[in-house]
């Protein structure tokens, strides 16, 4: 097996890049924690778009019992939305049943990537410990020899993010517990070598990052926290070509 991470999303994608791979997408502040966030209360679905003008345009092609628009630009609501970018938004009373179209700065368009993957899960520190365990079974439907795990970070404005390369190691530190004989890139063993540096004070040090302090400095303090804290919200969110939507566990 090969264990292989983007620490940013902003490489060149080749047509067959990803096929029969596993990829695991992770933007921890805020998308990732919020899709969870959203199919955990209920949302049929998270739809993810790149652009503010193509969410409304989804959001407008849809029935006002069955839309909620959210996102954020530069971390904060764009005018007209139902609701930003914080997981303390997305609550059964505003989303249960409904479809959320969904436009952040970074995550939803990595959301968008890896189109000819074999299976694509989105992970949090809010779901880490299940997301995990449902990364377990499908590679053993692999061959070991054919499995390729990937994890796409989605990063802050084309920089590297240390919260998502973190949530990420942990990951690839559990799988490679278990693969002892897999091959790990560099990248791969990067994030799981600053996992292990940093296991016993993580959101110490991650409230330190830039993507945190970003956040802080616009008020999102609570958000950090919860985005920050491991195994909040058990779903396992499953990216189709369009929707994402949570694995009935």
């Amino acid at each position: 097996m090969i264990i292989d991470a983007f620490l940013t999303p902003y490489f060149p994608e080749t047509e067959n890049q990803f096929e029969n791979s596993l990829v695991v997408m992770i933007d921890v502040l805020r998308a990732s924690t919020t899709v969870c966030a959203a199919l955990n209360a209920g949302a049929k679905e998270v739809i993810p778009s790149d652009s503010l003008d193509k969410a409304v345009r989804i959001y407008n092609s849809l029935s006002r019992e069955v839309r909620f628009l959210g996102g954020e630009r530069n971390g904060l609501m764009p005018q007209g939305f139902d609701a930003g970018n914080s997981p303390f938004e997305y609550v059964p009373e505003k989303v249960k049943g409904r479809s959320v179209i969904l436009s952040t700065t970074n995550g939803t368009k990595t959301f968008q990537k890896a189109k000819n993957a074999k299976h694509k899960v989105v992970a949090a520190f809010a779901n880490n410990a299940v997301i995990t365990e449902y990364i377990k079974i499908l590679l053993s439907e692999y061959d070991s020899g054919d499995a390729k795990l990937v994890f796409l970070c989605a990063g802050t404005n084309g920089r590297m993010s240390y919260e998502d390369v973190l949530c990420a190691g942990i990951i690839i530190h559990e799988i490679s517990q278990i693969y002892t004989d897999c091959t790990i890139t560099d990248t791969a063993d990067a994030a799981r070598n600053l996992y292990a540096f940093n296991a016993n004070d993580m959101k110490n040090f991650l409230m330190k990052s830039d993507h945190a302090k970003i956040l802080a400095a616009k008020g999102f303090e609570k958000d950090i926290e919860f985005c920050l804290t491991m195994n909040t919200l058990p779903v396992i969110p499953i990216v189709g070509s369009n929707t994402i939507r949570a694995l009935d566990i």
